[in-house]
């Protein structure tokens, strides 16, 4: 009698308490030391990791919401002299 054989799929990668499906990708990026020792402490005082705090940024950076509020505020700064000739300071 033949071993019944398993479909191929992936299986859950245990981390801790959670369980991942492939959900993450690993990056390595070089920091000098005194760099890594002022995002550890940043991180610590947010009381979150390295790995959030970077993720957080990033995902802050890449926003296009953010993104456009930015480029409305330059707009905004482009006519602060108008506004404040208009309505006084």
């Amino acid at each position: 009698m033949s071993r019944p054989t398993l479909a191929a799929f992936r299986l859950p990668v245990q981390h801790g308490r959670c369980t991942v499906l492939d959900m993450s990708r690993h990056v390595t990026i070089r920091l000098d030391e005194e760099f890594h020792e002022r995002l550890k402490a940043r991180a610590a005082a947010l009381g979150t990791t390295v790995t959030a705090l970077i993720t957080e940024v990033t995902e802050r950076e890449l926003d296009e919401d953010r993104k456009k509020f930015l480029s409305g505020i330059e707009e905004f700064a482009d006519h602060w002299s108008y506004f404040q000739e208009r309505f006084g300071h």
